[in-house]
């Protein structure tokens, strides 16, 4: 078996990839994650390449050969050449590293809420009119790193979607990435009154966005946790984070707060 690094173009992609006849389906949103690194100049040269069998045959490399046809740009990759055909059952039966794998490698701590606000926060402002679930939506650990590089803010703001949480049943890490959204675009001290309003809710108007939103986020734990089946959804929990702030910002009574689940998410208002 030998190995090198080798520019692979579209071109040559697709030639390597008619030799795949052995290899598992294709998974679209696998592929499509791959590609958008590669459009944006992401993609790294690392020990995880290619392989092609002595007799031609492509033994592993399938998705990422696919990205490089999808992307349409070259990029530079190791390529197993002569590799024994026995070795595929063997190939990627270890677990892929996930966001709060590399954080913890990084010495990060509280790293699945941690990973999970990161996310939630690049897909605010990448994908506010999208949707944050599906392959669609899949957020690179690349990403995440570069996010958290750019936000090192989201790590006190953990504790505080602890404590909206607890108070809520508010998503910890919407709760967690919304708050710190806000503190993005506005002063810690024009915050305060928020935050108390909505963990802790006492002698606030009926209409008052604060109580409004904290209502409603009480009721739907308690239908969460009740008889009615309904899946928690990150970004709506946002969506009305930010709608319920928005009124109170400019200090409007709120009558209703709703969610649809297309609609665009809303940009933070300033505190008054």
């Amino acid at each position: 078996m030998r190995s090198r690094v080798q520019k692979i173009t579209p071109e040559k992609a697709a030639t390597l990839l008619k030799a795949n006849t052995s290899n598992r389906p294709l998974s679209a949103s696998l592929v499509r994650t791959f590609a958008e690194a590669m459009r944006r100049g992401d993609w790294q040269v690392t020990h995880q390449g290619i392989a092609v069998g002595a007799d031609g045959r492509l033994v592993d490399g399938q998705h990422r050969l696919a990205a490089v046809v999808e992307a349409g740009v070259p990029v530079e990759m190791l390529v197993f050449t002569d590799v024994d055909a026995d070795t595929f059952d063997v190939l990627d039966t270890g677990r892929r590293r996930n966001a709060a794998d590399v954080l913890a490698i990084e010495g990060e701590k509280s790293t699945v809420q941690l990973a999970s606000m990161v996310r939630t926060v690049w897909l605010y402002d990448n994908r506010p009119d999208g949707a944050w679930s599906g392959g669609s939506a899949a957020v690179t650990n690349h990403q995440i790193l570069e996010t958290l590089a750019a936000n090192p803010g989201l790590r006190d703001a953990v504790a505080v979607g602890d404590q909206i949480a607890a108070a809520t049943g508010m998503i910890k890490s919407a709760a967690g990435a919304a708050s710190y959204l806000l503190g993005r675009v506005n002063k810690p001290k024009r915050l305060e009154p928020w935050f108390d309003g909505i963990i802790d809710g006492a002698g606030l108007a009926r209409a008052d966005p604060r109580l409004r939103f904290r209502n409603l986020m009480l009721t739907m734990a308690r239908k969460q946790a009740g008889q009615v089946q309904r899946r928690r959804d990150t970004r709506e929990h946002v969506a009305l984070y930010v709608k319920a702030f928005n009124a109170w910002a400019s200090g409007e009574p709120l009558a209703q707060l709703r969610y649809a689940p297309r609609e665009a998410l809303p940009p933070i208002a300033v505190a008054r």
